[in-house]
């Protein structure tokens, strides 16, 4: 994919900050469709990072688990099949939307 051949416009930007809650956000992005858009999700601190494979608290360091649907995103800070003892994603992010054509 290069420039030339696509054009993108970013139709949400924000932070999602899971540092002091392990509650899902729901986020509504008019115009949002799974079949030509994307949500990526960007650490914006260093220590939310993994070091390693090894490293102890690579839960809380995980990016959350995102579920898509027309014209809105749910970001959940652990996988939702996971069992109710995994320890939630506690980073803080930049989350992007964005439509391709």
């Amino acid at each position: 994919m290069d420039t030339n051949s696509f054009t993108y416009q970013v139709l949400w930007q924000g932070v999602l900050d899971f540092s002091t809650s392990a509650s899902s956000k729901t986020v509504l992005i008019p115009g949002f469709d799974p079949a030509t858009c994307v949500f990526m999700i960007i650490p914006t601190r260093v220590q939310d990072v993994q070091s390693s494979e090894a490293d102890g608290s690579g839960n809380q360091k995980s990016y959350p688990y995102v579920s898509t649907s027309v014209g809105q995103v749910v970001v959940t800070p652990y996988n939702p099949s996971s069992t109710t003892g995994t320890i939630p994603s506690r980073v803080i992010a930049k989350g992007y939307a964005v439509r391709f054509a």
